[in-house]
């Protein structure tokens, strides 16, 4: 069944190219979601699949929240869900005073999962927060998307890395990913592999400021740790594994809480 699952999830010719966290990580978190989860989601979510036209797949359709951002002004109010900005020198995360002015990713995690919850909604509506949901929980567990607020979540922070210019948020959205060489799929089922027992348990969370903050302390203890700018081996070397070990947790959570909203459907 599992080698079933990974032809089936294998990408399609016309895919868009891997180049981003909002790509090739959003769909390393959603198919190791999709393997963890229990086959009751699996069936509602493909059964919500149907009706969506640009989506055939679970994973692909975890992209849609990067897609519709400021091109479908229908969704205009969910464009700051991706992240969430703290100010230097605080050490946790406060909604009053990290979301009272922008509509953040805790609350879009929140607000999409009620949602997905109330089976009162209407299908499309429904089928739009389980894609909000399964792409919000992605951007929370990559760190530079609870990055200060003084410099955009490390967009403003100019680097060098590889001997390409780019910046601190871009570094962690796919450069550092890009480095390792791997296809997302194969990248993924070796994840998911990897994963155990008691690491499952110990990620157990329903709590999106949790997962700020474990996001917000990798920004505060040594993501910004970038010497004159110029970055490579070392850097990547140091945080290869923070990353992959975010995209494991991100996906055993993302199944978590789909299994809870839809295992009884």
């Amino acid at each position: 069944m599992f080698l079933l699952a990974l032809l089936l999830l294998s990408p399609t010719p016309n895919a868009k190219p891997d180049l981003v966290w909002g790509w090739d990580a959003h769909k390393m978190v959603c198919v190791i979601a999709w393997w963890e989860m229990d086959d009751d989601s699996r069936s509602e979510i493909s059964d919500m699949l149907e009706s969506d036209k640009g989506y055939e797949r679970f994973m692909e359709s975890c992209l849609w929240a990067d897609d519709v951002r400021g091109r479908d002004e229908r969704y205009d109010s969910w464009r700051t869900a991706h992240y969430v900005n703290l100010p230097r020198g605080v050490m946790s995360f406060d909604l009053e005073r990290d979301c009272g002015e922008t509509f953040c990713v805790v609350e879009g995690i929140i607000e999409s999962r009620g949602v997905l919850a109330d089976r009162t909604q209407s299908a499309s509506a429904r089928l739009d927060a389980l894609k909000f949901l399964s792409h919000f929980i992605g951007d929370i567990h990559q760190p530079l998307h609870a990055g200060y607020a003084d410099d955009r979540g490390g967009n403003d922070t100019r680097l060098v890395l590889f001997g390409r210019d780019t910046n601190l948020h871009a570094t962690w959205d796919y450069g550092l990913l890009s480095h390792t060489g791997r296809d997302w799929i194969d990248y993924a089922s070796l994840l998911y592999f990897q994963i155990t027992d008691e690491e499952r348990s110990d990620w157990a969370s329903n709590e999106p400021a949790r997962w700020t903050e474990e996001s917000f302390s990798i920004v505060v203890s040594s993501a910004y740790k970038v010497g004159n700018g110029e970055i490579g081996q070392q850097y990547y070397d140091r945080h290869i594994r923070t990353i992959e070990r975010r995209i494991k947790q991100a996906g055993v959570r993302l199944a978590d809480q789909l299994d809870s909203l839809l295992g009884d459907g």
